[in-house]
């Protein structure tokens, strides 16, 4: 019976001991935080999610993982009191779970919180950014603690399909949302050489009805409509509902006079005929490899920007504008996923 008793005081003490290696063993597990601006419903977002997760599954180190999205949904636009709320949840998050490095996505993560974090000291978290946004706005440039990834718009390969389909001389007018993707986007629009081309002002819609009327107005002087982000656009002044981003893309080819191309693949998805854009899933591989690269125990890699994009083709809804791209860009769509065909009219 003593024996028994030894034997069992024995068994729990390895148990426990188990439990306490456990414990110590994830407890000195280097965390990462990926911090999203929005939902985790977003279309955008879970493209990016997968390339954070095709990075992470090559990872052999130990290592906790934890996601926080400061949206809780993709159909309402949140205003100034709201992402204050949600900016101090995030921080909370932050200050209980401390994370050795943060993976901020989105130009409203940094803008809510990522500056916060600036840091010069070893104990400040690292930072990786993931953005379209200038990171001097946020003071990450030189920061001891920060790197990142900045999202490009493909430019050059959209200034080049144009060249691809019209010789002349073009009037291009650019469109997008009146919000810190839409101003990032606009900057890096207008910083770019168009070369032949004529860059006209870029106008940034506050809601659907102002997108409409920019829509409208492009057709009297502009060849070409470049179509910036549009997703999480509200409704209208009185109605903060956002707008199905697919439910624009198709109004905004049936109703846009010039030829309408642009940065998000959304917009071919929704019925556009063309666009050309950066790879939310490469953009989201890459930030993941640099979060790796700077978990503690490395050195802080250098910042770097985005390098793939993806085209969305819909051949015939180009062609009734009397435009056909070479065979290259079909080719591209359709490994890309992205090539969208539409049946042929049948007889009458």
């Amino acid at each position: 019976m003593k024996a028994q008793r030894s034997l069992a005081a024995l068994l729990c003490a390895f148990v426990l001991l188990l439990l306490g290696l456990l414990v110590a063993f994830n407890h000195g597990k280097p965390r990462l935080l990926i911090l999203h601006s929005f939902a985790e419903d977003g279309h955008w977002e879970q493209l990016f999610d997968q390339g954070v997760q095709r990075a992470l599954a090559v990872n052999r180190q130990p290592l906790a993982v934890r996601w926080h999205y400061m949206s809780f949904t993709g159909t309402d636009v949140q205003t100034s009191a709201e992402w204050a709320a949600a900016s101090a949840r995030a921080r909370a998050v932050i200050d209980s779970w401390k994370p050795d490095v943060i993976l901020l996505v989105g130009e409203e993560a940094q803008q809510w919180v990522g500056h916060r974090y600036v840091g010069e000291t070893p104990q400040d978290p690292r930072l990786v950014y993931a953005t379209s946004e200038d990171p001097r706005r946020f003071g990450y440039v030189g920061a001891a603690n920060v790197t990142g990834v900045r999202e490009l718009l493909p430019l050059a390969q959209i200034r080049q399909v144009l060249t691809d389909l019209e010789s002349r001389h073009l009037r291009i007018q650019a469109l997008g949302m009146a919000d810190p993707t839409g101003e990032a986007e606009r900057d890096q629009v207008q910083a770019f050489d168009w070369q032949s081309s004529t860059l006209l002002p870029t106008v940034l819609a506050r809601d659907y009805a102002a997108w409409q009327r920019a829509v409208t107005d492009a057709a009297r002087r502009a060849d070409v409509l470049l179509v910036l982000s549009f997703s999480g656009m509200p409704r209208s002044g009185s109605d903060p509902a956002a707008v199905d981003a697919l439910e624009v893309a198709q109004w905004t080819e049936q109703h846009a006079v010039p030829l309408a191309i642009s940065v998000r693949e959304r917009f071919a998805q929704g019925g556009g005929a063309l666009a050309i854009a950066p790879s939310a899933e490469a953009l989201g591989e890459q930030a993941g490899r640099l979060a790796l690269r700077a978990l503690p125990r490395h050195a802080l890699p250098s910042p770097e920007e985005s390098q793939d994009f993806a085209v969305a083709l819909r051949p015939e809804r180009l062609a009734r504008r009397g435009y056909k791209l070479p065979d290259i860009y079909v080719q591209a769509a359709r490994a890309a996923q992205l090539l969208f065909r539409e049946p042929e009219p049948g007889p009458r």
